[in-house]
């Protein structure tokens, strides 16, 4: 029997690990800290609730542990966030006499989640990416302000930082600044510092989203390129320093070769999702960061006949090597939750984005929550989740209307009487 897998929490890139493994009939059991999110009602998995990774390290710890102790074989451990990985790493002896790990060795992940030693790797490995300053204190801020020049963008060293207790507030629920002034970076950093005075400055590399593409990566566990495939960011959500929203395939092998280089170099093992942003100006792509776990548009690896996923599964497992049978790159990433939200809310407020969505969500698509085959989590979100929001936002639109009308009204009417009075 082939061992199972467990998948940590069920949104976009838990549901999709649990589809491409379970359509494969290998058992998998999505660990879920919450009742009602839409991935729990796979039919590609068995869910089990248990204790959050960021919230409740220690209880989650316990769980695994007595989980483990009750199962024959030893399962593959899926991460979906930075918080999952950073746990898994924390206990990682713990959690090894029972499981294995889809992570990479604790050295090679910390250079991945620390921005300021993933740009000195790059820059051992020849890969080009944008200057960076580490800066730990408003004197370590003061020291570079000569050196930088506007924009610039400010973000966390270690990510889940910025999401630890109240920090996401206190940041604004932003994963990056962009600041055009020197008096904006400091008014920003000033904040920021609350939640962590540890941050990166770094050169903002000019474009749209649209200038983002991600070579995705398999290391097997001698640090080899096994495997990989190109995407191209169309939507963010919000703009610029967002989440994926329209993502498509595209091919641009020359960064899978310098992803590989790099990474190889850095005794990298799995799955690895890394972020370039063309430099018109320099001609060229800067490297901007190395995700160290399955991220949200995996699946698209599996539409093109490369699914990094099941490679890292057969490759923890011990099983033969899959072997890649590319289809070709053409499909569309779509996050139809986002999507729609956002399509409706330019719509109501006749945003010219409108018209530029439809176009861009045009194509062969797959969608992060929907599949024919597995259609109860998009059929649970919309019910749950979606129409009431939908509900709830054309409600805010009419009375935020109704309110203009009567304010219109008003005035109209007080311009009546003042004319009244001068007759």
């Amino acid at each position: 029997m082939r061992p199972t897998a467990l998948v940590m929490n069920m949104y976009y890139t838990g549901l999709g690990i649990a589809r491409s493994l379970g359509e494969r009939g290998i058992p998998v059991v999505g660990l879920s800290a919450q009742h009602g999110i839409y991935g729990n009602y796979t039919r590609y998995a068995r869910i089990e609730f248990c204790p959050d990774s960021r919230r409740e390290p220690a209880a989650l710890l316990a769980w695994l542990i007595e989980f483990g102790r009750r199962t024959d074989s030893r399962s593959v451990i899926f991460p979906t966030r930075d918080d999952d990985v950073v746990f898994l790493d924390r206990f990682r002896e713990e959690l090894e006499a029972y499981f294995t790990l889809a992570v990479p060795r604790t050295s090679v992940l910390k250079a991945c989640l620390d921005k300021s030693e993933t740009c000195e790797w790059a820059r051992r490995a020849g890969v080009p990416a944008p200057q960076c300053w580490l800066i730990k204190s408003r004197e370590d801020l003061g020291r570079v302000l000569p050196n930088l020049t506007y924009p610039c963008v400010l973000k966390p060293v270690e990510a889940h930082h910025w999401r630890e207790a109240d920090n996401w507030k206190l940041v604004g629920g932003r994963k990056a600044v962009g600041v055009s002034s020197q008096a904006e970076l400091l008014a920003e950093y000033k904040t920021i510092a609350q939640a962590d005075p540890r941050v990166l400055v770094q050169e903002m590399v000019p474009g749209s989203d649209n200038c983002l593409v991600i070579a995705a990566c398999y290391l097997d566990q001698q640090s080899k390129y096994a495997a990989g495939f190109n995407t191209q960011k169309l939507v963010q959500i919000p703009e610029g320093f967002g989440t994926g929203c329209i993502v498509q395939g595209v091919e641009r092998p020359e960064l899978l070769e310098r992803s590989a280089r790099l990474l190889e170099k850095m005794k990298y093992t799995g799955i690895a999702e890394v972020e370039y942003k063309w430099d018109a100006a320099k001609n060229d792509y800067q490297l901007i960061e190395i995700n160290p776990r399955p991220w949200d548009q995996h699946r698209l690896g599996w539409a093109a006949g490369v699914d990094l996923i099941y490679q890292a599964y057969c490759d923890l497992a011990g099983l033969a090597a899959p072997s890649v049978q590319y289809q070709g790159n053409a499909r569309k990433w779509v996050a139809e939750d986002a999507y729609f939200t956002a399509v409706l809310r330019s719509l109501w407020r006749r945003d010219p984005l409108f018209f530029r969505l439809l176009r861009l969500a045009r194509g062969k698509r797959i969608y992060a929550i929907w599949s024919w085959r597995d259609p109860l989590p998009a059929l649970i979100y919309m019910t749950i989740r979606l129409f009431p929001s939908l509900i709830a936002d054309g409600v805010r639109v009419l009375w935020s209307s109704l309110k203009r009308s009567k304010s219109k009204g008003i005035v109209y009417e007080q311009r009546l009487e003042n004319e009244k009075s001068h007759v």
